[in-house]
């Protein structure tokens, strides 16, 4: 079984980055969060991301930035490319004490000369580190790394503020209590996932604890539980030639109708029709070769 990547980022080095090249074919990653901060550069095709106020369209060229603990969930076109760093606010502490007490914004007033200076600044960052990871030469680790903290220290110089204490806490407070929930439906979403049970975990009432979830997710306890069904069964969908009732079944759907409802409202189409398109793009690469 494939599981997505969620909030718990084990790919951060021990300076506290991580970086991905992410060729994304599934589409859809449902709500989520992460401690590190993600930092994006769009390369190919269109991305939707959704947070709980806004909504970002991003195409080639873009970047956007990701806080801790910001819930999102995230939409591509066929093919999206992108490059991903991950910035652990807990290793930053060591060089800037306040670290994890900021919040990030790339939006400037155009007219702020310095701003725009540093945004590009930081792109040339972002855009040297996608080559340096694309051609993985010699000195990469280094040279890769330099970038790195050249962008970070940008971030805190011109594209950060002050959290509000109280704002910080709270938000905190609310993630870590679901945290191991989130990661119990991740670790065993093909199983049965009562909200009684859900709810015990926590020691709340079942009432409680549904205003919690949607309040900090977004969506209620059982959408989450069969989004993230979804997208493990569309991820195995894509490497897997198994019959689509024997994954479904793997990946916690019992009820056909109950998959083809779910998937259709996040993939738009049934699963028969993304398994085919999974396997025209093998081919196409394959032809590529």
């Amino acid at each position: 079984m494939q599981n997505y990547q969620h909030k718990l980022l084990t790919d951060l080095d021990e300076t506290g980055f991580g970086v991905k090249y992410e060729n994304n074919l599934s589409a859809y990653t449902p709500r989520h969060w992460h401690k590190a901060i993600e930092l994006l550069l769009f390369v190919k095709g269109r991305v939707t991301c959704k947070f709980s106020n806004s909504t970002l369209h991003a195409k080639p060229g873009d970047m956007y930035l990701i806080n801790s603990h910001e819930v999102h969930e995230t939409r591509c076109s066929r093919n999206a490319v992108y490059l991903c760093v991950h910035i652990s606010p807990t290793e930053m502490c060591k060089y800037v004490p306040n670290f994890d007490q900021l919040s990030f914004s790339l939006k400037f007033d155009p007219e702020d000369e310095v701003k725009a200076i540093a945004y590009e600044q930081l792109r040339i960052h972002m855009q040297e580190i996608l080559r340096q990871t694309e051609e993985n030469l010699q000195a990469y680790k280094l040279e890769c790394h330099a970038r790195l903290f050249a962008a970070t220290a940008l971030l805190v110089k011109h594209f950060s503020q002050p959290l509000a204490v109280e704002e910080s806490t709270l938000q905190r407070s609310d993630m870590t209590r679901l945290e191991p929930v989130l990661e119990y439906i991740q670790l065993h979403h093909g199983e049965e996932l009562p909200l009684d049970d859900a709810a015990n975990t926590m020691g709340l009432n079942k009432e409680y604890f549904c205003r919690l979830f949607k309040k900090n997710m977004g969506v209620s306890y059982l959408q989450y539980v069969y989004q993230v069904r979804t997208t493990a069964f569309c991820r195995e969908l894509e490497t897997s030639d198994d019959p689509i009732s024997e994954i479904a079944e793997r990946h916690g759907f019992r009820d056909p109708k109950m998959l083809n409802q779910y998937f259709r409202e996040i993939y738009g189409c049934t699963p028969s029709e993304k398994r085919k398109f999974f396997r025209e793009v093998t081919l196409e690469d394959g032809d590529s070769e």
